[in-house]
């Protein structure tokens, strides 16, 4: 689809005239009680302090957070335990991955025949891996693939993940061995990660996990991820779909033509200029509704950087050589301050509670 469509802003935020819904709100009500302490007679001094904040709360602050988003982060950091163990157990032919939430999964490794570039195989695996999808649209229910290419000193692997008794496009060789070296764990023995601000520490050493949120800036055919790939030499970058069921996908972009529309016409009507962003985006949702019309999938897609390093005094320099190569990729890179547990889970293979 990305042929077609090119890859744009994230749908993860719903936003109205460019503004976050939950900033509208915080606005309107700041406003609001700000507004009735002026007008008011002997109003309260509480109810412009608290409206205040709230307007302060809708202001941009931190990492594509708003100020009162990244103090929501603080809070549930604060009060949550900063342990998590996971375990991975064998159930037949498949693996159960049990962290904060469980997951059964079959790992395939991709068969590596020479240079893929010079010979043109990484396009035919990526066809494959696209008609894949869209075969597995078909089905009543959501399912839930991950790719993950593990970089160390050694050279690189790529792990496919599918949920159980699904068959793999042609290629992939049955490897479950490499879910172990992906997650970092063995069979039967949960291992403990105590959660830190920004990174998470494992019995191997201490791991960051980025989140990549925007590919606006990519230029059209290039390779979004290969520099990530490269920018530091113990690195797994994951990108983790959820393929959503033919009859949903389908009451999905049909919505969000129809709210982007309503938005529109609502903006319009209250004096906005309507933008060659929003016109594009407009194009975009209705491009995505016609080729999920002709059966094409519908995804929702996550991708995350895994840095890892031998202590803390090596692992900030090859984060800032991560986010260096995504910045000079074109790509929005998220650091999941106060969230690094819960993405450490999110990232492994059938994305445990994703």
């Amino acid at each position: 689809m990305n042929e077609m469509l090119g890859l744009g802003d994230t749908d993860a935020d719903s936003r109205w005239i460019g503004v976050r819904r939950h900033q509208i709100v915080l606005v309107i009500v700041g406003i609001g009680l700000v507004g009735d302490w002026l007008f008011r007679v002997h109003g309260s001094l509480l109810e412009v302090i608290v409206g205040g904040a709230l307007l302060a709360c809708a202001a941009p602050f931190y990492d594509g957070l708003t100020l009162g988003a990244f103090l929501m982060v603080g809070l549930q950091f604060c009060s949550r335990s900063r342990w998590t163990t996971v375990a991975i157990d064998r159930q037949g032919e498949s693996l159960i991955l049990s962290a904060r939430a469980r997951a059964v999964v079959q790992g395939f490794e991709l068969l590596h025949r020479g240079r893929l570039d010079l010979s043109g195989g990484d396009v035919q695996i990526a066809h494959g891996l696209a008609s894949f999808a869209d075969g597995l649209a078909t089905s009543e229910s959501s399912r839930h693939v991950s790719l993950h290419v593990r970089s160390s000193g050694g050279g690189a692997r790529t792990l496919l993940s599918l949920p159980d008794a699904i068959v793999p496009p042609d290629g992939w060789l049955a490897n479950n061995g490499l879910v172990f070296d992906v997650v970092g764990t063995a069979a039967g023995r949960p291992k403990w990660l105590l959660e830190r601000w920004n990174y998470v520490r494992t019995p191997s050493g201490p791991v960051r996990v980025l989140r990549i949120r925007d590919f606006t800036a990519v230029s059209s055919g290039q390779a979004m991820l290969e520099k990530l790939q490269h920018a530091t030499s113990e690195i797994t970058v994951s990108l983790h779909l959820d393929v959503i069921a033919g009859s949903r996908a389908r009451r999905v972009t049909e919505r969000a033509v129809h709210r982007h529309r309503s938005d529109g016409a609502t903006s319009l009507a209250a004096g906005f200029r309507r933008t060659a962003l929003v016109n594009r985006s407009l194009e975009r949702l209705g491009q995505r509704e016609a080729l999920v019309a002709s059966g094409r999938s519908l995804l929702r897609v996550a991708v995350f950087a895994t840095v890892r390093a031998p202590s803390r005094a090596e692992l900030q320099p090859r984060v800032d050589e991560v986010l260096r190569a995504a910045h000079e990729s074109g790509l929005r890179c998220e650091r999941g301050v106060g969230r690094q547990s819960a993405w450490y889970c999110h990232q492994m293979p059938g994305g445990p509670g994703w």
